[in-house]
């Protein structure tokens, strides 16, 4: 392997130390504290890539086209060869880089041919895929950084202390997330594989199964540094203990009690409990009221013989398997639909061959069918169901009616096995789109696979409904984890992009206000192209607190200084003491990035004779004429944002709101989930059901969708398909019920 040896080390400017620790007191220490990390990573890599390939295994096997799936496959076959010797690769980097921690030595950025061959001349680093992976490995030791902060203070003063030090620069700990990382990505660097989403997986995973386990070296670390003598008085806050006992509750356990907290809030802000769903006999006591007074719903001819119930259920049974099978979805009009299915209940019920009416439904029985024939007819009139779905939903009304007959707690009870089947169908259809695919790979058919069932196998038993959905279950798990990976990847794809061009647009500014314009042609060429990418590269992976960072934007200020406009007067000596470090750090920049050796040897010839000509000309430096005239950019005229009830609610919408707009007049409505929006320019990116990509765009432009109707919120999407369907049901009662009392009392 390529970079079995090598050392992943990201101190800066260190690399002048002398070997402190091997050599001193604490060797025997260092090296003990080397063997607790390594003895709790070895079983988190084997774990991690036992993970990574069940996780390659799933996007396979949810793959949208074959080529996509092939090359997972082949990913994971590649990874199944790849493992363990990646496994002993990263052990020894992981003892080679703390070997040169302690031995004083460093090198700028460590992984040095994995970031050259990302950044060539062109700024490859920034191409897109290049990026994805870049801030994946970025975000995830942040996210560790940041989780274990404390622990990692108190180390880092500790290690800067057994090498004679004051402090660690920022990610120098080789214990620290940013190294572990790093050598990750150099040993990951060998695994042959073409899909970038699937080394993403790869990075999530180790994210999940190592990195979130660090923790606990660092405190064995810290109580084993205490114990002997290493600065003993440092102590974590008292805090420290609660929050970390915090986490290690147990998942349900800290969602019971986030939820009753919620609910202390609600209450205390004011907020209207959820009221309780209402039982069949209550919802037929509203039904009731909605007949002239006086009167009673009617109960079909008395004088005719009650059909038995058990009658009743053989009759519906009958009916089941071919109720609905034959719906054409391009001219579909469900009222008619369910006016269909009510005229075959009373023949199959109550008429004999010829026509004659033989029998009269007992009035639980028929208060029964009434209100679940009522409640389908708001669960098909749901704006959120694609219609594909719908239909097949569609086809369940038989099977649970006889449910709600043989259970009448299945209007009330949110937990009836039938109720929730229909609810989890319902939830899995919002935002899918029909493409057409009916394959096993696809949603619809495990949607159509859990509907057969319940109407070709459903009798009286309803744990097949509890069955049944278990095994969709076990498919939305899987599912859902793919869409989850979907998602991610794509809003850090555009997070980086959008971040690049900040930092693009940073850096410029910054050249500007130095006064790059002012250099004569030699130093301003530099400065706005290879530096420039240098720049715009340091300060994406530092920010503006990284030493390499502020070392650029020093060696720009000097150049400025000396060969640009100085109205303070020219310093001769000072010039000619800083020349070395400005060639000095100008070599480093350009090899940090890989730019092209002659390139760079040419631009620095041209400018030492700059710097020549400085000093022959006390700072004065000829500009070299150019027939090319600056182009000024026209601004851009941007009309005034509108801001009404519609730009405040965009403006307000939270991750993971659902919605339904039409973009175009010719196609269909999309539904779709904002899962990222930018906190520089309000970008809102959306996905569909299956957690691809369906339409981006900026806050204006949603609010304008908004004001002429195209868009709207789908305030309900994820309230229960059935609750949303009583609370409908329940609304159109009231408002038949209050309105004649309303206008009786006028």
């Amino acid at each position: 392997m390529a970079h079995a040896d090598k050392i992943v080390y990201l101190g800066k400017g260190q690399a002048a130390q002398a070997p402190v620790v091997t050599m001193g007191k604490y060797g025997a220490l260092a090296r003990s504290c080397e063997n607790l990390l390594v003895q709790k990573m070895e079983p988190l890599l084997h774990d991690m890539f036992a993970q990574v390939d069940d996780d390659l295994y799933r996007l396979a096997e949810n793959s949208t086209s074959n080529s996509r799936q092939t090359l997972f496959f082949d990913s994971m076959r590649a990874m199944r060869i790849f493992k363990e010797k990646a496994e002993q690769a990263y052990l020894r980097m992981l003892q080679n880089t703390f070997t040169s921690f302690w031995e004083g030595r460093s090198s700028l950025g460590g992984s040095g041919s994995r970031e050259n061959a990302l950044l060539d001349d062109e700024l490859s680093l920034v191409e897109k895929e290049e990026l994805e992976e870049e801030l994946a490995v970025t975000t995830m030791a942040s996210r560790a950084r940041t989780r274990f902060h404390e622990e990692l203070a108190l180390l880092d003063k500790r290690f800067a202390h057994m090498l004679g030090r004051k402090s660690l620069e920022n990610d120098e700990n080789p214990a620290g997330p940013k190294v572990l990382s790093e050598i990750f990505r150099v040993v990951l660097d060998e695994w042959e594989t073409e899909e970038v989403l699937a080394r993403i997986v790869v990075y999530k995973c180790f994210e999940r199964v190592v990195l979130s386990e660090i923790g606990t070296v660092y405190q064995n670390m810290n109580q084993l540094l205490m114990e002997k003598g290493v600065l003993p008085e440092l102590t974590p806050h008292q805090q420290a203990p609660r929050r970390a006992a915090a986490s290690h509750v147990p998942a349900g356990q800290h969602a019971d009690s986030q939820s009753e907290q919620g609910n202390q809030d609600a209450s205390q802000s004011g907020v209207e409990e959820e009221e309780p769903t209402p039982s069949l006999k209550e919802i037929w006591q509203y039904i009731q009221q909605m007949a002239p007074q006086g009167t009673a719903a009617p109960a079909g001819n008395i004088h005719l013989p009650v059909l038995p119930r058990d009658n009743v259920m053989d009759a519906l049974s009958s009916m089941q398997s071919a109720a609905l099978s034959d719906l054409d979805l391009d001219n579909v009009e469900w009222s008619a639909v369910q006016e269909r299915i009510r005229q075959q209940l009373s023949q199959t019920l109550c008429l004999d061959e010829s026509g004659a009416e033989v029998h009269r439904i007992a009035e639980a029985e028929q208060q029964t069918i009434d209100i679940i024939l009522m409640l389908f007819d708001h669960v098909l009139d749901d704006a959120n169901l694609p219609d594909a779905m719908r239909a097949l939903i569609a086809r369940l009304q038989i099977p649970v009616l006889k449910a709600a007959i043989a259970d009448p707690t299945f209007v009330d009870d949110k937990q009836h096995p039938a109720r929730r089947l229909l609810n989890q169908l319902a939830a899995a259809s919002v935002g899918w789109r029909d493409d057409g695919d009916r394959s096993e790979k696809g949603l619809y058919f495990h949607v159509k696979r859990a509907v057969d069932r319940i109407v070709h196998e459903y009798a009286d038993d309803s744990a097949l409904f509890d069955e049944v959905l278990q095994d969709f279950d076990r498919y939305m798990d899987k599912r859902a984890r793919v869409k989850q990976i979907l998602e991610d990847r794509l809003a850090q794809s555009i997070s980086g992009e959008e971040k690049l061009e900040v930092a693009k647009k940073q850096v410029e500014d910054i050249l500007h206000g130095l006064g790059v314009s002012t250099l004569p042609k030699p130093a301003r060429q530099i400065l706005e192209q290879p530096w420039k990418k240098l720049m715009t590269i340091l300060l994406l992976r530092e920010g503006e607190e990284g030493s390499n960072w502020r070392k650029a934007v020093h060696i720009a200020h000097m150049m400025v200084t000396y060969l640009g406009k100085n109205d303070s007067g020219f310093d001769r000596e000072k010039l000619l003491s800083s020349i070395p470090e400005i060639i000095s750090g100008l070599k480093k920049g350009f090899s940090y990035i890989s730019f092209d050796q002659n390139k760079s040897t040419a631009m620095l010839n041209r400018l030492q004779a700059c710097f020549i000509e400085a000093l022959k000309n006390d700072g004065y430096v000829e500009q070299e004429s150019s027939a090319e005239e600056p182009v000024v950019a026209e601004e851009e005229v941007q009309e005034p944002e509108i801001e009404d009830e519609h730009s405040i609610a965009v403006r307000n919408m939270k991750e993971g709101t659902w919605i339904k707009m039409k973009l175009d007049a010719e196609e269909e409505p999309l539904i779709c989930k904002m899962v990222w929006r930018s906190q520089y320019t309000g970008t809102m990116v959306f996905v569909d059901g299956q957690g691809n990509k369906a339409a981006q765009m900026k806050e204006p432009e949603l609010a304008s969708y908004f004001r002429d109707g195209s868009a709207q919120f789908l305030e309900d999407a994820q309230a229960p398909l059935i609750d949303r369907a009583i609370k409908k049901m329940m609304k159109v009662l009231n408002a038949r019920i209050v309105g004649p009392k309303l206008q009786l009392s006028e």
